[in-house]
């Protein structure tokens, strides 16, 4: 079984402890009186592969940044929250992503873009926009959020907490197969990049010959 933690992190009131809630049990409770931290336990299979989880829901505005910064050591991978109804916790995002970016980079491991062939460092992150049944009070549009998730490069998920386990689950399960897939070997993580850009070779180079 492999051990996988994650750490879901967001502004008040964005339905973090809800969604833990709500993956575990499948059950919904709308109000909590959230003041410590909180880890959640289960066991899971993805793509045929047993999964140990870990899921820290900590209280970012009572945690000082140097609680903060431990919880980010601790995990593998990062779930942030905001509502579509609430700008504020939207706009904290890119600063939580920072944070992260910063703390987890001197222990990450390095990637080559198989095109441009730059080096970047990956954590895994997906972008999660709570209270999409809440339309009529929206203040963030789901383009706003597609558009940040591509600028912090996260995978990205709009849904309701309240309506649909279905969707929470698919947001912690696309969580936990970038954290998988970055616990492999590296030259395992590469080779389906070197996989395309080859494709992509033979497919021009078939091109150039049926043009002569």
């Amino acid at each position: 079984m492999v051990p996988v933690k994650l750490l879901i992190l967001g502004a008040q009131n964005t339905g973090k402890t809800a969604l833990c809630v709500r993956f575990i049990t499948k059950r919904f409770i709308g109000e909590y009186d959230h003041k410590k931290e909180v880890t959640y336990r289960c066991s899971r299979v993805v793509d045929q592969e047993a999964v140990d989880l870990e899921i820290l829901d900590i209280a970012c505005k009572e945690s000082s940044v140097a609680s903060l910064e431990s919880s980010i050591r601790w995990a593998d991978g990062f779930l942030l929250l905001y509502s579509i109804t609430h700008r504020l916790s939207f706009l904290e995002v890119p600063q939580l992503k920072k944070l992260i970016d910063q703390t987890k980079q001197s222990l990450g491991r390095e990637l080559i873009h198989p095109l441009s062939r730059t080096v970047f460092f990956f954590v895994p992150t997906v972008l999660v926009a709570n209270k999409a049944d809440l339309e009529i009070g929206r203040e963030v549009t789901t383009e706003e959020g597609q558009r940040l998730a591509k600028d912090l490069r996260c995978g990205f998920r709009e849904l309701s907490v309240a309506e649909a386990v279905s969707a929470v689950e698919a947001a912690v399960f696309q969580l936990i197969r970038l954290v998988l897939d970055q616990q492999r070997p590296l030259p395992d993580r590469r080779s389906y990049m070197l996989t395309v850009r080859h494709a992509l070779t033979r497919k021009l180079t078939r091109s150039k010959t049926m043009q002569w």
